[in-house]
């Protein structure tokens, strides 16, 4: 049970008084409206505890614990005091304009009476309170005034009143008056609100003489129960935003140990990403959402039989190379990091070595000394204040409970006027880091910002501050103020969907509604900042270099007269150059140009050079990594089968090595550890073979572990067993057996 919930009737006047309107103003009446339909969403959306009542006087039904045929009569207790849900909702929607004469004290008196009849006897309510809607138009009788006041003092019951208007100069108006922004269509007027309604205006009109009077006793009222008087604008500015579920913060408690120093310590959640509820969305049935539904599942064999297996025969696996390893519950157990609840300071380190990108998690968590203990609390605060003192933190080993894993993490000291703790955020391990090396773009001297440059900059910060920039000189968007849209939008959509199921989604971004004033403000001062940058940072389309693929491009242009005259179809012999004017220098230039042309004709790994064709190959790109791979392995493999003797073992070696190195570079590891396996294979069944697979023991040229390269399955000592003849190649978890499972000799590359 909640023991800080609340009791709401929420009073509206439906009286004559509220509907009146002027044309092209919405009526007092349908603001109210609006303003208790996002009350009560507020409500469900907060999954809130808080109990609450509607009750309408001035209504043509006299329906409430008081009335008779005398007194308090037009007052409807319409929806008695319970949670919110749709039903209070839907009543709100049914509101309409009342002809009968009420008495907006008679109506306090009742709301009192019924929190006090539906709360007397219960227990978890902290407040009652009583929320008043009218424009203080209609006749009352404040002859017995002082005493409904004592006993709404007696009773701890809160009056508070919503209204177009108490008579107060509109401040926020007075601050557009003398804005030098104009308000276009597009602004706050002409977007829709949660509701589906334009930004609620209310006409200025004259107060009358019973408005002055109701104000004056409703402001009595209202100030001797302690409560707030709100005007329209005013609640549906603090209403438009949908707040989550508020939840009482609750402490988790530790025992800090510092060597043989062990102080208790409690957290609480001071920041975490709001992830609501709303959001984890539930199939149901489309026809009747009220009906239930549960869901059946099943497994079945992916063969022809489709076979049901039974959830008594499934079991847990772990993919372990190509195949699944199965895990029973036991060893699932076993496996399982076992460690205790803890909270260790294990060392102390420089504030200044905490960088923001370190920080890991979505929580940070505030640490104080448990209550209770006054000596140890002491400890606490000294600790807190050196820690302070020497800009030091503390590293922090955390572990919530036996079954959780260990984490790391740091407290940073935190000393307010009135409140001493320590902030905790976890930090990363190893394995969590990733490094990237970036070009230090210092070295360049092209990208060296011009003082001009770095002078726009600096306008652009300063137009765009907000330390001062909200009314008043205050800071502005500050962090608490401002909320997620993310949710904003989808609280609205269901608010709108749950209402008018068939309407489309036309909806405003209230974030925006909220702060559109100071964001054009500040578009508008950095307008100027923004043009100059365009000036100073000018873009240049660079385009898209392009390969060279003609002659001239790649060998320069050649005179037609050195050029070697082409042969006929019948010349089978060609003449020597004898012309005394080619110089050494031309024959050179001559060469140099040849072997270009002959190196951009490569397509393919060759047999005469094969290693520096590949290394041209992949340095060109083109063909793929794995397809130049395949033609350098086939091209071994051809070397080591057609060799006589050992005549072209050296070269199939040097192409093996040649391959290594590139796969180590290039992170695939799998390619040459595949072959490698496959030439063991071969060296056992195809004779004369064992030869080479001898060289390669001798050379100790084994396969790539997981040290030469991180992308490898393979550690060190599978490695080593590899090289010996009694251990198959089928023991290695690289997935390299596959072509050693199949027993056919066919390409290795066509397998993976």
């Amino acid at each position: 049970m909640a023991y800080n919930k609340e009791a709401l009737a929420l009073v509206v006047d439906i009286g004559v008084g509220m509907s009146d309107v002027t044309p092209g103003y919405d009526s007092p009446l349908q603001t109210a409206c609006d303003i208790l339909q996002m009350i009560v969403q507020r409500k469900m959306f907060q999954e809130s505890k808080d109990e609450l009542a509607l009750i309408l006087y001035g209504s043509d039904e006299s329906n409430n614990d008081l009335a008779d045929e005398d007194n308090y009569r037009n007052i409807n207790v319409v929806f008695p005091l319970s949670p919110a849900n749709w039903h209070l909702f839907e009543e709100i929607q049914k509101i309409k304009p009342g002809n009968n004469p009420a008495d907006l004290v008679d109506a306090v008196i009742v709301a009192a009476d019924h929190l006090r009849r539906e709360t007397e006897g219960k227990h978890g309510f902290a407040a009652k309170r009583v929320m008043l809607f009218t424009n203080a138009a209609t006749t009352f009788s404040d002859h017995s005034l002082k005493t409904i006041l004592d006993s709404l003092r007696r009773q701890d019951i809160i009056v508070d009143a919503i209204g177009p208007t108490w008579g107060q100069v509109d401040e926020e108006e007075n601050n557009q008056s003398d804005s030098p922004i104009e308000v276009d269509e597009n602004s706050d007027a002409a977007r829709p609100t949660t509701n589906s309604h334009h930004e609620h205006q209310t006409p200025k009109k004259p107060l009358t003489q019973q408005q002055q009077t109701g104000i004056r006793v409703i402001g009595e009222i209202v100030n001797n129960t302690e409560g707030t008087l709100f005007t329209f604008r005013e609640a549906l500015t603090i209403l438009t935003i949908h707040q989550s579920k508020i939840v009482k913060p609750t402490a988790t408690k530790y025992i800090m140990q510092l060597a043989d120093l062990k102080l208790h310590i409690c957290t609480y959640i001071q920041v975490k990403d709001n992830k609501p509820g709303i959001f984890r969305l539930k199939k149901v049935y489309a026809r009747d959402p009220t009906t239930e539904i549960k869901v059946d599942r099943g497994r079945y064999t992916k063969d022809e039989q489709d076979q049901e297996i039974e959830k008594e025969e499934l079991t847990d696996g772990f993919r372990y190379g190509t195949t699944f390893v199965p895990i029973n519950k036991e060893t699932l157990d076993e496996m399982k990091y076992h460690s205790e609840k803890c909270f260790s300071i294990i060392a102390f380190s420089d504030a200044n070595m905490m960088k923001r990108s370190l920080y890991l998690g979505d929580t940070v968590y505030e640490v104080i000394s448990e209550p209770g203990f006054e000596e140890e609390a002491l400890a606490f605060a000294g600790l807190v204040q050196a820690m302070y003192d020497t800009n030091t933190v503390a590293i922090v080993r955390k572990c919530f409970s036996e079954r959780s894993a260990p984490e790391l993490g740091f407290l940073r000291p935190h000393i307010a006027h009135d409140h001493i703790c320590m902030y905790y955020v976890k930090l990363p391990f190893a394995e969590d880091l990733r490094e990237f090396d970036f070009d230090n773009l210092d070295l360049t001297k092209k990208n060296q910002p011009t003082d001009e440059q770095l002078k726009c900059i600096d306008n652009l910060i300063t137009t765009m501050d907000l330390t001062h920039a909200d009314r008043g000189g205050e800071e502005a968007l500050q962090p608490e103020h401002i909320f997620n849209p993310y949710i904003q939008r989808m609280f609205q959509s269901i608010a709108r969907r749950a209402v008018t199921p068939d309407e489309p989604l036309s909806l405003s971004n209230s974030i925006m509604e909220m702060n559109d004033m100071l964001l054009r403000s500040l578009a508008a001062k950095s307008k100027r900042a923004l043009e100059a940058i365009h000036e100073k940072f000018v873009l240049h389309d660079t385009g898209r270099r392009q390969k060279i693929t003609t002659g001239d491009a790649l060998f320069g242009n050649v005179d037609s007269a050195s050029k070697k005259p082409r042969l006929d179809e019948n010349d089978n012999v060609e003449e020597p150059i004898t012309d005394s004017s080619v110089t050494i220098s031309d024959s050179a230039s001559f060469e140099a140009q040849a072997a270009a042309k002959k190196k951009a004709a490569i397509r393919n790994v060759g047999t005469v050079t094969p290693v520096e064709d590949f290394k041209f190959l992949i340095e060109q790109g083109s063909p793929s990594l794995i397809e130049v791979c395949k033609q350098m392995a086939n091209l071994i493999l051809e070397l080591i089968n057609n060799s006589h003797g050992d005549a072209l073992f050296d070269k199939a070696f040097q192409c093996l090595q040649c391959l290594r190195e590139t796969c180590i570079t290039k992170l695939e590891p799998k390619i040459f550890n595949d072959l490698e396996c496959l030439i063991k294979k071969h060296a056992s069944t195809i004779d004369g073979r064992k030869d080479f697979w001898k060289k390669l023991v001798d050379e100790k040229f084994t396969l790539i572990t997981n040290e030469e390269c991180a992308e490898s399955n393979v550690i060190p000592v599978e490695a080593v067993k590899f090289l010996e003849d009694e251990t198959p190649a089928e023991i290695l978890n690289n997935d390299g057996p596959t072509a050693a499972q199949d027993g056919e000799d066919e390409d290795l590359f066509d397998l993976i």
